[in-house]
């Protein structure tokens, strides 16, 4: 079990005996004096509360997000709020679309904007959320405070504000503790800085960026100071691309070395993209034997049910031309389209190259799949 999952798992463990505590103490007393005076009448005003105080979270995370963002010099190419997501596409229009969250933290997408701060500076957009999710829990103790012991509505209302502010507690907690969850929270990405932010924006340029702004501004952008394992797996794309294929084999085992700092998705896209080369560069049957005896069952179903597009692609090129699998192939065909909307822009060009190049190579190893040329990218 990683560290994130088991910290993950605590933490919830964590939030659940909050609830249970909250739940069995201060709500059981209020009932009594709640003019929800039926069980189901009771509950269901809980979980009203309870939904009401998601809503608050999220809002006002993001908003702080957005607001941060803005004073510490970034564009923002993305804001996702319980499924409502509002982003920048390539021609700089917004849109607007339903798309699924990872959780309540770290859905506000962000680009450094070196045209307007030559080092933009990224605690603002991590602290911001957290400074307003504060502020809201001391308005609704005031509340609480101020009506708690009038019985009837106001009481009703007082401790749903409460339940408001113990769900907002409960967020902030989780979106402050400084180890990696299992989403991203902005208490890990403030250790991810460790004093080079430099690193840091170069990170999330490599994320949410558009065309990398070292291309067009080489002098005027500072180098990050580390290696970043996350943006080294971008770079994998470029050498691929390029055929630079004994570079990538350099940067894949760099990337392993650093495989701690890395996510499930990233580790898997990591595993995906050396198959992929491998089966590029050496003997099919040398590769199918490490495919074989090296890559796990669990692997590579993750592989075939994967959303992530430089997966999608990588086992289209595993499942047509060591597999031999014309089914899976257009299975995952079928997904790239919906994958390609979660590329980062500065990614894009280069993906969806190497997409195309991949079903010419499984085109080339069985000349009667003429139906998957049906799937290409026209960009």
């Amino acid at each position: 079990m990683k560290k994130e999952n088991l910290f993950g798992i605590l933490m919830y463990l964590l939030v659940f005996a909050i609830a249970i505590i909250y739940g069995f103490t201060i709500l059981q007393s209020h009932f009594n004096d709640s003019s929800f005076n039926e069980v189901w009448k009771y509950a269901l005003y809980i979980l009203v509360s309870v939904f009401s105080g998601v809503i608050v979270v999220a809002i006002l995370q993001e908003f702080g997000h957005i607001l941060g963002a803005r004073v510490g010099g970034y564009k923002i190419t993305s804001v996702n709020v319980l499924y409502f997501n509002f982003y920048t596409n390539e021609e700089g229009k917004h849109k607007f679309r339903f798309k699924s969250f990872d959780g309540l933290t770290g859905e506000t997408k962000i680009s450094p904007n070196y045209e307007k701060k030559e080092r933009p500076n990224p605690y603002p957009f991590l602290i911001y959320g957290t400074i307003f999710n504060l502020a809201f829990v001391v308005v609704a103790l005031f509340l609480f405070f101020n009506y708690y012991k009038i019985k009837g509505i106001y009481s009703d209302m007082a401790y749903y504000f409460l339940t408001m502010g113990i769900i907002t507690v409960m967020s902030v907690i989780y979106n402050i503790i400084p180890v990696k969850l299992d989403s991203l929270t902005d208490g890990y990405r403030l250790t991810r800085i460790k004093k080079d932010v430099d690193a840091f924006n170069a990170l999330l340029e490599n994320e949410n960026g558009e065309v990398s702004s070292s291309e067009n501004n080489e002098e005027s952008v500072k180098k990050p100071a580390k290696f970043i394992p996350e943006v080294a797996i971008t770079e994998l794309t470029s050498l691929i691309v390029n055929k630079e294929y004994e570079k990538f084999f350099e940067v894949y085992k760099k990337i392993k070395e650093n495989e701690e700092h890395l996510s499930d998705k990233d580790v898997l896209e990591l595993s995906a993209q050396y198959v992929y080369v491998s089966l590029l560069t050496k003997d099919t049957v040398e590769v199918a034997k490490f495919y074989d005896e090296e890559v796990s069952f669990h692997l590579r179903r993750e592989f075939s049910n994967s959303n992530n597009f430089p997966v999608i692609r990588s086992y289209i090129y595993i499942a047509g031309v060591m597999d031999g699998s014309l089914s899976e192939v257009l299975l995952s065909c079928k997904k790239i389209a919906k994958a390609y909307r979660s590329v980062a822009n500065n990614r894009k060009h280069d993906e969806v190259s190497l997409y195309n190049e991949t079903l010419d190579l499984v085109y080339k190893a069985h000349p009667k799949w003429e139906e998957i040329n049906n799937y290409k990218i026209v960009e």
